[in-house]
């Protein structure tokens, strides 16, 4: 990979995983604060709130901007975002913070998108975009990982988020300036066409954004009602994401050598088939391999689609692509857990995975047609 590339990816690792380290430490600090179940929720999903209300204007501020300045500017606000929060303890302002950091996240988060899929050589294409992909699969545990290593109280762990998120500003600093990415202004490339240009690889990102989603959220969560363990039924989300990482990386190398429709079309059948058989793999001892090859067919499914977007767009059209594509999976994430967990409460604890079993079906059917 090259260095500049290799200092982006970097960088996207450090401030992604400042992310995933503030979000349990949000929940545990309102618990401690005596907020109910119900509100932390409440405000735990506001920064998904604050990223879709950016999502619309990312292309006109990379426009207005340029993408490093843009990312830099995501950067610092959540610094800002961290360092208030170790400021205050009021919960209203912690509300307003999160919304804040909801639009930090979508503008480093859109744009590091851009700048790696707009950069990288055509026909290395997928492996660095696999690997693009691997590496922020692996912020996700490294910063609950440091969080448990610092503790969560007193100030000290905002403050080495806002450290982290520094760190991650100053790699990207060093990778030097992207290369022109939108000549043309964003306003000449509509949504709409966007999406219909790639309808395949928009299904599939989706698809795999309810997936994880569901699967973070709900899968220890049906473990348990068959009988499994505390510590076997949280070890089964662990085995599915690590099956994602394997995913992205594997399936990048390959479509930067198969047909990349054919590649789509097999992971998504596999998000269909292997799903129902997991009741079965779990009662026989046979659920690791299992659950390890549904994550790499997730994973596989998101970085093809990803890689595809990349090829087919540039510009303002990539920039809107990667926007849209950051949108498509958080919705996904938002709305599937709620809806699987209804599924769950009407069949039983396989109601989860036979429900992403039959989303599947239609995914498949979507790109088929695409």
């Amino acid at each position: 990979m090259p260095y500049r590339l290799l200092l982006a990816t970097a960088s996207s690792f450090f401030s992604a995983g400042s992310f995933w380290m503030f979000l349990p430490l949000l929940s545990v600090s309102l618990r401690a604060k005596g907020i109910s179940d119900g509100w932390v929720g409440l405000i735990s999903g506001l920064p998904w709130v604050g990223l879709l209300a950016v999502s619309g204007y990312v292309p006109r501020l990379m426009h207005r901007l340029g993408l490093q300045r843009m990312v830099l500017l995501g950067m610092g606000l959540s610094v800002l975002v961290f360092l208030s929060f170790a400021a205050t303890s009021a919960v209203a302002v912690w509300g307003a913070l999160c919304l804040m950091l909801g639009v930090s996240l979508g503008l480093r988060w859109a744009g590091m998108d851009t700048w790696i899929n707009g950069s990288v050589p055509e026909h290395l294409r997928g492996r660095l975009i696999g690997a693009y992909e691997l590496v922020l699969s692996g912020s996700m545990a490294a910063g609950p990982g440091l969080l448990a290593l610092i503790g969560h109280a007193g100030p000290e762990p905002v403050l080495a988020a806002a450290g982290v998120v520094m760190v991650s500003m100053l790699l990207l600093g060093l990778a030097g300036r992207e290369q022109s990415v939108m000549d043309e202004h964003p306003g000449s490339v509509k949504a709409a066409t966007v999406l219909r240009g790639e309808v395949a690889a928009f299904v599939g990102i989706g698809l795999v954004g309810l997936t994880e989603a569901s699967n973070l959220s709900l899968l220890p969560v049906m473990g348990l009602g068959l009988g499994t363990g505390l510590h076997r039924a949280a070890l089964l989300v662990v085995a599915c994401q690590t099956g994602v990482a394997l995913g992205a990386l594997l399936c990048g190398a390959l479509a930067d050598k198969l047909d990349r429709r054919k590649l789509k079309l097999a992971t998504a059948g596999l998000m269909v088939l292997l799903p129902p058989t997991l009741p079965l793999a779990l009662a026989h001892g046979a659920v690791w391999p299992v659950l390890a090859l549904w994550g790499l067919a997730q994973g596989g499914l998101f970085t093809v689609g990803m890689v595809k977007l990349g090829t087919r767009y540039s510009g303002a059209a990539l920039a809107r692509a990667m926007s849209l594509a950051m949108v498509i999976y958080t919705l996904g994430g938002i709305f599937a857990p709620p809806a699987m967990g209804g599924v769950m409460a009407l069949l039983g604890p396989t109601g989860l995975v036979y429900g992403l079993a039959v989303i599947a079906v239609a995914g498949v059917a979507a790109i088929a047609a695409a």
